[in-house]
C-alpha cells in the first residue's frame, strides 16, 4: 500500500515541531513568521474562479451547472459531451457562468438568486463535468442512439403485451456513452416488471432503468405545442412541476371549462400557476364582500370586486350602485350608514373607474386576437404533422379534437 502523502499544512506543523526539538533554550529557537488565515469562504471562492457553464441534457431537459477544462470558448448553443450521475451523456450549453463578456452570461450571485429563488425543490445539480465539445462523430452516434431507442420502443412493447403487464411505454432515451437505457412507462398500479427487465438486458446487454412518469411529465416527454401556439413550458422551461388548483382559477376569475383550462395532460393549465401571487397580492389590497366601507362621496356595501382594475361596486343604502376605485376608499369595515335621499336603481360609475374599465376591456380584445392567432398557428401544426409525421397522427388527432 502507497503512504499518504501530509498535506501542505502537515509538513509544515512537521518542520516546525523539528525546529522546536533542536533548539536547547527559548533564545535559539527561530522567530516563527504568523500564519495568515484563509477567510472561512475561501474554499467556495476557489470553486466559482473555476470555470462553470449551465447545461441542459437528457431527454427531460433536466439543468445543471457543470465545471469544466476547455481552452476553447463555449457560446451558448454548444453541444458539448457532458458526465452526468447517469453517465455519459449529449448536452448543450445554456449559458456560461462568470463574469458577463457576451449576452447569455450569468454571474455566480445571478444564478445563487435564481435557484433560491425557485425553492428547495429545484432540480438543479452541480456534480457533473463537460467532458468535450461534441464533435461530428459524437452527433452522429447520437442520431443512431435514437433511432435505435424506437426499436428499443417497439420492443419493448411486444415484451410488454406477452407478460401482460399493465403498463404502457412513453419514451426511450438511450444515453450517449451507452452506460444504460431508460423506459419511461405510464402506469395507473405498481408494476412488477422484474422479468421484464431480465429479458431487456439480456437482448441489449446493458443497464436497464425503468422510469415511471405521471400524466405532467408524460406530457413533458411527448407534447409539442398548446392552445397558445408555444411550446409547453413543461417541456420548454418548466423543471419543478409544482401542483395547480381550481381556487387559482377561481381566482383569476378564468373560465371553469375543464377543456379549456387544461393542458395537454389533462391536468389543470400550469399558466396559471405564473399569475398567482400577483392576483393574490392584489387580492389583499380589495375590501372583502358584504362589508361596508367609505369613500369622500358614498358609503355603501361591497358588491363585488374586480382584481386587476382595483374596481369595488358598491350598493348604497337607497339602492342605488356606484363603482369606485380602491385608493379612493377612506375607510374600511365601516358602519352601515342610514337610508339615503338618492334615487333608486342610479348607476354611477366615477371617471377613474370608467378609464380603467375602458382599459380592461381593450386588454381583454388583445388577448382574445392573441388566442385566436394562436390556434391558427396550432391548425397549421397539426396539418403539418399529419400529413408529414405518421408517427404522431395519434397525437395530432388528439390536439385536433381537443382544440
Amino acid at each position: 500500500m502507497s503512504e499518504a502523502t501530509p498535506s501542505g499544512d502537515d509538513a509544515a506543523q512537521q518542520g516546525c515541531d523539528a525546529d522546536e526539538r533542536q533548539a536547547d533554550t527559548p533564545s535559539q529557537r527561530p522567530i516563527q513568521a504568523p500564519v495568515a488565515k484563509s477567510p472561512p469562504d475561501s474554499s467556495r471562492q476557489n470553486e466559482k474562479e473555476r470555470p462553470t457553464a449551465v447545461v441542459r441534457y437528457g431527454l427531460m431537459r433536466q439543468i445543471g451547472e457543470f465545471r469544466y477544462n476547455i481552452d476553447k470558448p463555449l457560446p451558448r448553443g454548444t453541444k458539448v459531451v457532458v458526465r452526468t450521475e447517469r453517465g455519459v451523456e449529449l448536452g448543450e450549453i445554456a449559458a456560461r457562468v462568470g463574469e458577463r463578456t457576451q449576452l447569455g452570461d450569468i454571474t455566480h450571485s445571478r444564478l445563487d438568486e435564481f435557484i433560491e429563488a425557485n425553492g428547495p425543490d429545484f432540480p438543479f445539480r452541480r456534480n457533473g463535468k463537460i467532458l468535450r465539445i461534441a464533435n461530428h462523430q459524437d452527433l452522429i452516434d447520437f442520431r443512431h442512439l435514437q433511432d435505435s431507442a424506437r426499436e428499443e420502443a417497439s420492443y419493448c412493447g411486444e415484451q410488454i403485451r406477452e407478460l401482460k403487464l399493465p403498463m404502457n411505454i412513453i419514451s426511450v432515451e438511450h444515453l450517449l456513452g451507452g452506460e444504460r437505457i431508460v423506459f419511461c412507462f405510464s402506469a395507473k398500479t405498481r408494476v412488477d416488471f422484474r422479468e421484464l427487465v431480465r429479458r431487456l438486458a439480456a437482448q441489449y446487454r446493458t443497464r436497464i432503468e425503468m422510469h415511471q412518469v405521471g400524466a405532467r411529465d408524460e406530457a413533458r416527454l411527448v407534447a409539442d405545442y398548446e392552445r397558445c401556439g408555444r411550446r409547453c413550458c413543461c417541456q420548454q422551461f418548466l423543471k419543478d412541476l409544482k401542483p395547480v388548483s381550481m381556487r387559482m382559477a377561481k381566482t383569476q376569475k378564468a373560465t371553469l371549462d375543464p377543456m379549456k383550462i387544461s393542458g395537454r395532460c389533462g391536468r389543470l393549465m400550469c399558466c396559471l400557476r405564473y399569475e398567482d401571487e400577483g392576483y393574490e397580492e392584489l387580492k389583499k389590497k380589495l375590501p372583502k364582500r358584504k362589508t361596508w366601507v367609505r369613500t369622500s362621496d358614498y358609503t355603501g356595501k361591497v358588491e363585488d370586486t374586480q382584481i386587476l382594475t382595483q374596481l369595488v361596486r358598491l350598493l348604497l343604502p337607497s339602492g342605488s350602485i356606484v363603482t369606485v376605485a380602491n385608493e379612493d376608499i377612506v375607510e374600511y369595515d365601516a358602519p352601515s350608514p342610514g337610508p339615503s335621499e338618492a334615487p333608486q336603481g342610479e348607476l354611477k360609475v366615477s371617471e377613474k373607474a370608467t378609464a380603467r374599465t375602458e382599459s380592461a376591456q381593450i386588454g381583454a380584445a388583445k388577448v382574445s386576437n392573441s388566442r385566436q392567432f394562436g390556434e391558427k398557428v396550432m391548425q397549421k401544426i397539426l396539418t403539418f404533422v399529419e400529413k408529414n409525421i405518421p408517427g404522431r397522427l395519434i397525437d395530432a388527432q388528439i390536439m385536433t379534437e381537443r382544440f
